[in-house]
């Protein structure tokens, strides 16, 4: 709060710092097999790159963190090359590059957007996504019933996520009432693609869990899990409403 509130350099550490951790535990769910030196290899670099895209949501230079994934993406193909002209003779190829340009673009290139906004419109999207997650917790919890993906998340229902749907319409019609431009349906619209986009989230950070074999994406916050476990539905949700957010002002 402190942060948000302060903006600025401020801001942009806290950022950075969420960025990098989110990354680690990314590069770690994609690669499990990696060992822990090639592990923290990939978190330094990719804590690196993503300074300068962060420094260019910042300046407004769509031009530099544009560029910096390109070369990101050259990076990675270059390291590839060099894997693939020196493996053993006869050898597999190395796996496709990606993880690189896929991390950047999962992490610091959504958590970006908040050096763009105004803490108003920062403290909205946060509060928006946790009103999704307390409604599709407590809901599905009290409600039960048939399960809305089982086999991405086995334990998450229709109950629970209609009631997050639900509590994360009328939230967002509240905080628009109090703090935003009296702007009706478009309110219920944007609590919608929210809400959806925070359930992919969740969704798709579930799949990568599986796939990896963890049950969180790290240990960072004890009883809670990793960052990612945290965020995962505010990434795609900070994109909806940063560019809702281009066509109407939400706020003054």
């Amino acid at each position: 709060v402190a942060a948000t509130v302060a903006g600025g350099w401020s801001l942009f550490l806290l950022v950075f710092a969420v960025s990098a951790l989110g990354l680690r535990e990314f590069f770690a769910m994609r690669e499990p097999s990696a060992s822990a030196a090639h592990a923290l290899v990939l978190a330094i670099v990719g804590a690196a790159w993503s300074l300068p895209i962060l420094a260019g949501y910042q300046d407004s230079d769509s031009v530099l963190v544009l560029g910096v994934l390109v070369a990101a993406l050259w990076t990675e193909k270059a390291l590839y090359l060099i894997r693939f002209g020196t493996r053993p003779q006869n050898g597999p190829p190395p796996a496709f590059p990606g993880t690189l340009v896929a991390g950047l673009l999962y992490v610091p290139c959504a958590l970006g957007f908040f050096l763009r906004l105004s803490p108003t419109e920062i403290f909205f999207v946060i509060s928006a996504v946790a009103v999704s997650d307390a409604g599709a917790y407590y809901c599905g919890g009290l409600v039960g019933g048939p399960k809305l993906w089982p086999a991405v998340s086995p334990k998450k229902t229709w109950a629970g996520g209609l009631g997050g749907l639900m509590l994360c319409v009328g939230w967002c019609l509240l905080y628009g009432a109090l703090w935003g431009q009296p702007r009706g349906m478009s309110w219920v619209w944007l609590a919608v693609m929210i809400n959806v986009a925070s359930q992919g989230g969740d969704f798709y950070e579930s799949a990568l869990k599986r796939v990896a074999g963890i049950k969180d994406s790290g240990g960072v916050l004890p009883g809670h899990g990793g960052i990612l476990d945290r965020i995962d539905g505010l990434l795609p949700a900070t994109l909806i409403y940063a560019f809702a957010s281009r066509t109407s002002d939400f706020f003054l």
